[in-house]
């Protein structure tokens, strides 16, 4: 964490001096909530890197989360709402910049389309884990439903399936409740069929970064290193989305709109906007070591329910957009729920038996020792 540690202290050190007190106190707060996101986030992108062979791994895990986590934080609410409302994207970032009030209106508007795609796309990855779509031996955390679940023929279809049912119900309840969301049934059912389509895009273009690439001793040279760079961009596209859904469409703050509500509001529209893409950048970074470490120390593998705590949490996530566009979603739902899920993957992982079983064969042998035994 050195490098994560030493960038924050400089960047805070820089806004300081150049921007002054109300600025660094503006980035290091943000930075804080920022690396608070990233050690949530940890989890499922490392477990995301497993799923990638070695030279694809070390591309992920130095550049492409962070270039993935800028972009799609920073690049796709203007993208979106330039689609939505027929504008030119260069307008729309600038609307975002110099006119956050404005910009924060237009993304609701086309809120319901994006909270219907991601949670199409993003259930569909859980779905993988869920039905077991790679046919892996595992452990069931969950129990008996889990292991017949994972045990279902042609979990594929029944990861479609799913999905479709999730899109169709929730346009239903959509149409019903209008007054929660006047307007919505059409985005609703728009974006949460581009989703899929999205998502099956997305694996084909896997399947062909992966075809005929050959060994892992051969990729990285030639044709396959294209193929290799291409499959890590689907993961980057993968988990980019996730954190910007979770980030920045269920809790509704645009980051370049964000930072004048922890005390940079002194500052002009384009000091807050770097203030807010550093800060960004810090967590991008954070997240990347993190998820690095985790890699190296093989910690999915030997905390043997941690990989399924983060592939639930994109399933809760997924279920939480789709009820966003039906009910409002507490912030402390959308704050807490990934670290709970995790954290009760970490405490169902540990050996606690074990080490019951060695402090009572300590006790008992403490007390042999020292003659009190029978």
């Amino acid at each position: 964490m050195t490098v994560p540690l030493f960038t924050t202290v400089a960047a805070a050190a820089a806004a300081w001096f150049v921007l002054g007190p109300a600025a660094a106190l503006a980035f290091v707060a943000l930075a804080l909530l920022e690396i608070a996101m990233a050690a949530d986030s940890s989890v499922p992108m490392a477990g995301i890197a497993g799923r990638l062979h070695s030279p694809a791994r070390r591309l992920f895990l130095s550049l492409g989360i962070v270039a993935g986590v800028l972009a799609m934080r920073l690049l796709l609410p203007p993208a979106a709402v330039a689609v939505g409302d027929a504008t030119d994207p260069a307008s729309s970032v600038q609307e975002a910049v110099f006119a956050p009030g404005s910009f924060s209106a237009h993304l609701a508007e086309v809120r319901p389309a994006l909270a219907a795609f991601g949670a199409a796309f993003i259930w569909l990855v859980f779905a993988e884990y869920l039905f077991n779509t790679d046919r892996a031996s595992r452990r069931s955390w969950l129990g008996r439903l889990e292991a017949r679940l994972a045990a279902v023929a042609r979990p594929r279809v029944w990861s479609l399936v799913t999905a479709a049912t999730g899109v169709a119900v929730t346009a239903v309840l959509v149409g019903v409740d209008r007054a929660w969301s006047p307007g919505a049934l059409l985005p609703v059912v728009l974006g949460g069929a581009a989703g899929i389509v999205a998502y099956l895009g997305s694996k084909r273009v896997a399947a062909w970064a992966l075809d005929g690439v050959g060994s892992d001793t051969a990729i990285g040279v030639g044709r396959g290193a294209w193929r290799i760079h291409a499959y890590a961009s689907t993961v980057v596209f993968e988990r980019g989305l996730v954190v910007f859904m979770l980030f920045e469409i269920l809790d509704g703050v645009y980051s370049l709109s964000g930072s004048g509500t922890l005390g940079a509001d002194g500052l002009g529209a384009l000091e807050q906007a770097a203030v807010a893409v550093a800060a960004i950048g810090v967590g991008a970074v954070f997240l990347a070591r993190l998820t690095s470490r985790l890699d190296e120390a093989a910690g999915l593998k030997r905390l043997r329910y941690l990989k399924a705590g983060a592939a639930y949490v994109l399933g809760v996530l997924a279920v939480l957009l789709w009820a966003s566009l039906l009910v409002p979603i507490p912030g402390v739902v959308v704050a807490w729920f990934g670290s709970v899920v995790i954290g009760s993957a970490l405490a169902s992982s540990l050996p606690w038996r074990a080490w019951w079983r060695r402090v009572a064969r300590g006790s008992a042998r403490s007390r042999s020792s020292s003659g009190l035994a029978p």
